[in-house]
């Protein structure tokens, strides 16, 4: 009981800050597709500062319009892409949803000739916590690599050549 009261008490002093982004390459449609969970307050509160607007709530369907287009906004500005080349991908925002505490989000690159090696840059929620973490996992040809992101090591490469 005493240990079950120490977990409590530190996670409410010590919250865990973590977002995961599940990136695959679906060879077939040569695409790379990417769904990101965030957890809806501390989304809320970047989306806040990001928008000057200290009022917004994410679960008021009536600024559902406003919070979605300053959404993509955001996150094309906190992820990036590039290939083996160093060209940045076009990232195509899909959408977002809300599943419990958390937003789902959804991102497309299209026209992706060929994944030998990715760069990705994700700093999603670094300018609200100090100790955000990012989780990336990288589904392609069968395998799947992955990497966590911290604010100032925030970039990976991830890599399938032979």
């Amino acid at each position: 009981m005493v240990t079950l009261a120490l977990i409590i008490f530190q996670s409410v002093l010590h919250p865990f800050h973590v977002s995961v982004s599940d990136i695959k390459y679906k060879e077939d449609k040569k695409a790379i597709q990417i769904s990101t969970r965030i957890f809806l307050d501390d989304l809320e509160m970047a989306l806040r500062a990001y928008t000057g607007n200290d009022t917004l709530d994410i679960m008021e369907e009536e600024s559902w319009d406003f919070i979605n287009t300053n959404l993509e906004k955001y996150l094309l500005d906190r992820m990036k892409l590039w290939d083996e080349k160093g060209k940045e991908y076009e990232l195509n925002y899909i959408g977002a949803e809300i599943e419990e505490d958390v937003m789902w989000c959804y991102i497309e690159i299209e026209k992706v000739k060929k994944l030998e090696r990715v760069k990705v840059w994700n700093s999603i929620l670094h300018e609200v916590w100090s100790d955000q973490e990012n989780l990336v996992h990288f589904r392609a040809f069968d395998k799947v690599k992955s990497a966590r992101l911290f604010v100032g090591e925030d970039t990976e490469v991830f890599s399938w050549e032979d």
